[in-house]
């Protein structure tokens, strides 16, 4: 598949009628004003001049509820990008927003728009979670959003969390399975992780919340990762992403620079383990994931009947899989769905 380039527009906090207990987008990406025209095209231009020539890239809005905001506001940025798509310079239009802001009123202003994915904020499919992480919307409104995303034809992904308050092992991992009984196109996963200046950090001080450590994190994502992508929907992002000095506003919890190698690392270490008296013979592609991180695979990978070839199908005692029929078959013998 070929790589897809991303233009990100942080608006933060534009359109959020709350603010949930994990948030801080100031603190996340450094960020504390709304681009005006000018800033959009100095931020389209910047990264136009990393870019290879010829790429048309997708123009994303991020840190905002981007349907919570006034309906002008909202137009503004997806006039702006329409031009940009018009003149050939970018291909579409992707944002992030939360359930309740997801109405039939707002679905007949974004289909006039080159609008090819959004990303719903949904963090837990417990409703005692989604009221603890002071979150906006409640189930109803996610159910409503998606049978509307779904009406309309919109390509639309997931955002889930784990260890916010009130949640636990298997509340987290109820959540992936209830994710890949939906139409959505991909999800996404971050461990909870304490910001400066938000509600959590209170509670942090407070000794009301605890995070998670970083070996739970990883083995709990990686388990999620396994149950959504053996149902054959991909997991698209793995931990929160901060760059530069954000990331000293990490004040607690399972920050990792590299989360998501740390995930993929754990999941081929399963798939090793379980397979070890098998004769399993795995795509290249994922040869990396097998080693793992810093190598920390390495000797299990070496002591097992695993080999590698450039096909794109795994072979399990000569029979062609795949990567979701041995996910599948990992969760069978570890792991009751």
């Amino acid at each position: 598949m070929s790589r897809e380039y991303i233009i990100p527009v942080f608006i933060p906090h534009a359109g959020c009628k709350k603010i949930c207990v994990f948030c801080n987008e100031y603190s996340a990406t450094g960020i504390r004003k709304k681009p005006d025209e000018n800033n959009l095209n100095d931020i389209f231009n910047r990264y136009i001049e990393y870019f290879p020539e010829n790429v048309n890239p997708y123009i994303a809005f991020y840190g905002a509820t981007f349907t919570g905001m006034d309906i002008e506001l909202m137009k503004f940025y997806l006039n702006w990008a329409e031009e940009k798509i018009k003149n050939g310079l970018a291909y579409g239009i992707r944002f992030s927003t939360s359930p309740e802001e997801i109405t039939e009123k707002k679905m007949n202003v974004l289909k006039n728009y080159t609008i090819n994915f959004i990303e719903i904020g949904i963090q837990s499919f417990y409703e005692d979670i989604i009221k603890a992480a002071n979150r906006p919307h409640d189930l109803n409104n996610v159910w409503n959003a998606i049978e509307l995303l779904e009406k309309y034809d919109f390509d639309y992904g997931i955002h889930l969390m784990t260890g916010l308050p009130k949640s636990s092992y298997y509340k987290d991992l109820n959540s992936a399975v209830i994710a890949t009984f939906i139409g959505a196109k991909s999800v996404r996963i971050h461990p909870t992780v304490i910001l400066k200046n938000s509600t959590l950090e209170k509670m942090y001080k407070n000794k009301e919340y605890t995070p998670e450590t970083l070996d739970e994190a990883v083995e709990k994502v990686a388990k999620m990762t396994e149950i959504i992508e053996a149902n054959d929907k991909k997991v698209i992002r793995l931990g929160i992403c901060l760059y530069g000095k954000e990331r000293e506003n990490v004040v607690a919890g399972p920050y990792h620079d590299s989360f998501g190698d740390l995930v993929r690392s754990k999941i081929a270490r399963d798939i090793i383990e379980t397979f070890a008296k098998d004769k399993l013979i795995v795509p290249m592609q994922y040869k990396a994931n097998f080693i793992g991180f810093k190598k920390s695979n390495k000797e299990l990978l070496e002591h097992s009947n695993i080999e590698f070839h450039n096909g794109s199908k795994f072979l399990l005692n000569n029979i062609e899989l795949k990567y979701a029929d041995i996910l599948k078959i990992l969760l069978n013998q570890n792991f009751i769905l």
